[in-house]
């Protein structure tokens, strides 16, 4: 997320759906299961691999002033880290089993399967 020339925000996330002033550039966290399969990545696209976003957080993202006070710099993570980091998300992708999902669909399944 940038901001433009006069410092206001293009993208305000969840804001513009909850109007509420603590929603002002926040953004839904994406599931890790087959993240390596979902790029782009961020709330727009802009990332275009996992290391990429790596290497986006260690620098400590984009600054502005609705960021989460939890949120900090991973300056401290070594390059074979990072490496790490991105093998461990790239292992979370595989197949998900027939039976998983909310309850609508595993009930679906199961009297599809009769």
């Amino acid at each position: 997320m940038g901001a433009n020339y006069k410092g206001n925000y293009q993208d305000l996330g969840r804001y513009n759906v909850a109007e509420n002033e603590a929603e002002k550039c926040a953004f839904k966290t994406a599931r890790l299961r087959n993240i390596a399969k979902t790029g782009p990545y961020m709330h727009d696209g802009s990332l275009k691999t996992l290391k990429d976003v790596a290497d986006f957080h260690v620098g400590g993202g984009n600054s502005n002033p609705h960021i989460n006070k939890e949120i900090h710099a991973l300056e401290f993570l070594t390059g074979q880290q990072r490496t790490d980091l991105v093998a461990f998300l790239e292992s979370l992708t595989g197949e998900m089993p027939p039976n998983v999902g909310p309850p609508a669909k595993r009930q679906a399944l199961s009297k599809a399967k009769k």
